[in-house]
């Protein structure tokens, strides 16, 4: 039996709004009803559907816990919540590559990027960066908050490497060019 995710939604929707009345979350809802592929798991075993209805209740909420307390500007909350859901995700592969899209999973990514840079968590930042470069190898930001939080942790080598990159990728972002230059006139 496939999994529902409009009623996992509505019921974790309940919830929240419980929780945090003042937090709209019907966009996030709507976000999360985009999960195209959930009704093609094979529910054969109700181990694995046991499995995958607790995987993405636990999913859903870690990602509108995080997306909310971003909204709020609770930025090292949101931070956490990204941390968790990354760790669910790479710790259920199998089952979050079947729910998952690649282009839900670049977003999540992205908005855990943000958190960090707003938080200064660079390590987790180039962490992060380097998912979403492994997913989209062309990504033009990822290769700029890369630099940047390298630049923070002072590993100047690779931050030149991602400004480089991201000149080869667009020759006239005028960001690259002047990092470049500072990254460059510090290691003198």
């Amino acid at each position: 039996m496939p999994v529902n995710i409009e009623q996992a939604s509505q019921n974790l929707n309940s919830k929240l709004i419980s929780e945090n009345n003042n937090i709209n979350i019907n966009n996030n809802i709507n976000n999360i009803n985009n999960i195209n592929n959930i009704n093609n798991i094979n529910n054969n075993n109700n181990n694995n559907n046991n499995n995958e209805k607790k995987f993405l209740s636990e999913f859903l909420r870690l990602k509108i816990e995080g997306n909310q307390l971003f909204k709020v500007k609770e930025f090292e909350k949101a931070n956490q919540r990204f941390k968790q859901l990354n760790n669910l995700i790479l710790s259920n592969k199998q089952i979050s590559n079947e729910i998952i899209t690649k282009e839900q999973m670049i977003g999540i990514i992205q908005t855990q990027i943000r958190a960090c840079l707003l938080t200064n968590d660079w390590k987790t930042s180039v962490e992060s960066c380097t998912k979403l470069l492994e997913l989209d190898p062309n990504n033009l930001k990822a290769f700029r908050q890369r630099a940047k939080s390298y630049k923070h942790l002072k590993d100047y080598d690779e931050s030149i490497l991602d400004l480089e990159r991201l000149l080869e990728l667009d020759p006239k972002n005028n960001f690259a060019k002047l990092e470049l230059k500072n990254i460059k006139n510090l290691i003198k």
